[in-house]
């Protein structure tokens, strides 16, 4: 395997091929399509689809790119069927590149992002009142799957996108091993499972004083402790379950089934480490037990 790594969308993306089919035009064209998704879909760029939406499309439809158009889709998708587990809304509006002093309470349907979107034609997205979005739990894993995309429509045969947490891999590679980092010691990762053909996503707190979940209810963050993995058919759907699976793990299993997905936490217990997670499939096995 020959890799190259560039950064996008906040952190380290490698991508990794066969050597017959590592071209310069190959990973030119995946780090390409990861490119687009940062720029179109960051929360920071006051350049950005995002922002635009956060500016004006209270007051107008904004037309955005198709891709964001899509990723929105998906994520209102999300939203409506975990009943708001998942929900990329965030507290405060702030659009990108103003000052913290010009910053303004968001809207009453902040946190209800399935009933302050509107979705139209022609790749136009209208909002009830102002609303800032940060699609940092699905774009990331979307991005992935374009990189893929990418690539198979280049010709590669096989390969592995990985972008800091988020996983795919495709095609003649193989198995490929996951290694996730221990919640309590995030300085230690643990080798759990080998995929093939699948995509792979993880949540944590690790780097997130305070953490990393947003309760969609009360829009406050808290601690989580824990880690949870994904393997599902797609990054994107990857990326937005593993919210879902730790905000709501009640629900979890329902919705992990009906996306043919399944779910692996990791938790500190008593100076050790326990899993939780469910059988191995055709394109997972596992290294520990369940």
């Amino acid at each position: 395997m020959i890799a190259r790594a560039q950064v996008w969308l906040g952190t380290l993306v490698e991508i990794a091929l066969p050597g017959a089919d590592a071209t310069d035009a190959r990973f030119a064209a995946a780090f390409a399509a990861i490119a687009h998704v940062h720029r179109k879909m960051s929360a920071q760029d006051p350049a950005s689809d995002l922002a635009r939406i956060a500016r004006e499309a209270h007051s107008r439809a904004v037309v955005v790119d198709a891709q964001t158009h899509a990723v929105l889709a998906l994520a209102l998708a999300f939203a409506r069927e975990t009943r708001g587990a998942f929900d990329p809304t965030v507290a405060t509006l702030q659009t990108p590149g103003d000052s913290a002093s010009t910053s303004i309470a968001a809207s009453p349907s902040a946190g209800c992002f399935a009933t302050s979107i509107v979705l139209e034609a022609d790749n136009r997205v209208r909002t009830t009142a102002p609303l800032a979005l940060d699609l940092g739990g699905i774009a990331k894993g979307y991005a992935v799957d374009r990189a893929v995309a990418a690539l198979v429509e280049s010709g590669a045969t096989g390969g592995v996108v990985n972008a800091g947490g988020d996983l795919r891999a495709f095609g003649s590679v193989g198995w490929v091993t996951v290694r996730v980092r221990h919640p309590a010691d995030p300085a230690l990762g643990m080798r759990l499972f080998d995929v093939r053909d699948i995509a792979v996503a993880t949540s944590a707190d690790y780097f997130c004083p305070g953490g990393a979940l947003l309760d969609p209810l009360s829009r406050a963050r808290r601690p989580f402790g824990a880690s949870v993995t994904v393997v599902a058919p797609s990054c994107a759907l990857a990326d937005a379950l593993t919210k879902v699976v730790a905000v709501d793990p009640a629900h979890a299993p329902e919705t992990l089934a009906r996306h043919g997905a399944h779910a692996f936490r990791l938790e500190p217990c008593d100076n050790a480490v326990r899993a939780t997670t469910t059988c191995a499939t055709s394109t997972s096995r596992l290294r520990l037990a369940a």
